[in-house]
């Protein structure tokens, strides 16, 4: 994955981005902030945080939010909306997250929703979360989740780099139980869901060209013509919705024991 093409589609796209139905589901940012449990005393750090929309809901049940992101555009409309809403306990910051540049034992939670799948070191990132949270506090991750089926993953796979090319790879289950496990973090609660998204909707929420147009719509018309494929995609109302499984997890990070002094050295 090229990090300046990402960076620059971000950049450019970060105002559309910031108005895609998906980014502002209040109904969504509600249902992470109270599976994650967020307290008026906790210290947020928001990861991968986008426009900020769920780094800005939490900030009105929160004592303090930080989000960070690795696209200038992204946090500069994040900074907008935080101060069009008079949220002074929001501040974004402007880094890549594979090196989070925050004390260890910083925050009482930390939280990244929709963005490890874009992450090509995502044990990294994980890694850098875990040490940012203070021992006892909670790591949450909420992102799409790769299908059972390989035929079906890998269709998707290519379908979601056709449309984002800032995609890298849809993770399963296993890995994310692997990241909390590799990294004294308990696990504390599972939840799988499965989101319909409006597909077109969904193409739309990046900037097209003529060609990846025509590529997407080729490539849709070949998934629908496979039963395997098509029983992915749901119609509705003259909408075509796509089934996206979504695994949201948490953990608390481990208290690790006193280590005795060394008497005698």
């Amino acid at each position: 994955m090229n990090t300046r093409l990402v960076i620059a589609q971000f950049d450019e796209g970060a105002e559309h981005f910031d108005s895609w139905s998906v980014t502002r589901d209040e109904r969504m940012l509600r249902g992470l902030a109270e599976f994650c449990g967020v307290t008026p005393d906790d210290e947020l750090l928001d990861v991968a945080c986008g426009t900020g929309a769920f780094a800005l809901h939490s900030a009105t049940l929160a004592r303090s939010v930080t989000g960070v992101d690795i696209s200038a555009g992204m946090i500069a409309v994040a900074r907008k909306n935080a101060s069009d809403r008079g949220l002074g306990n929001a501040r974004f910051v402007h880094q890549n997250v594979e090196g989070l540049g925050f004390e260890d034992d910083t925050f009482s939670m930390v939280v990244s929703r929709s963005a490890f799948h874009h992450m090509a070191r995502h044990r990294e990132v994980f890694a850098g979360m875990v040490r940012c949270c203070r021992p006892g506090g909670t790591v949450c991750i909420q992102d799409i989740m790769a299908y059972d089926e390989e035929k079906t993953d890998r269709f998707f796979e290519r379908m979601e780099v056709l449309i984002d090319r800032s995609h890298h790879r849809t993770y399963t289950k296993r890995d994310f139980f692997e990241l909390y496990r590799d990294n004294d973090t308990k696990l504390e609660a599972l939840f799988e869901s499965e989101s319909l998204l409006d597909f077109h909707d969904y193409v739309d929420h990046v900037a097209q060209t003529d060609k990846s147009r025509g590529e997407i719509a080729r490539l849709l018309d070949e998934g629908l013509a496979d039963p395997d494929i098509a029983s992915s995609f749901a119609e509705k109302d003259g909408r075509l919705l796509w089934k996206r499984r979504v695994c949201t997890i948490k953990g608390k990070k481990t208290v690790q024991p006193r280590k005795p002094s060394g008497e005698g050295y």
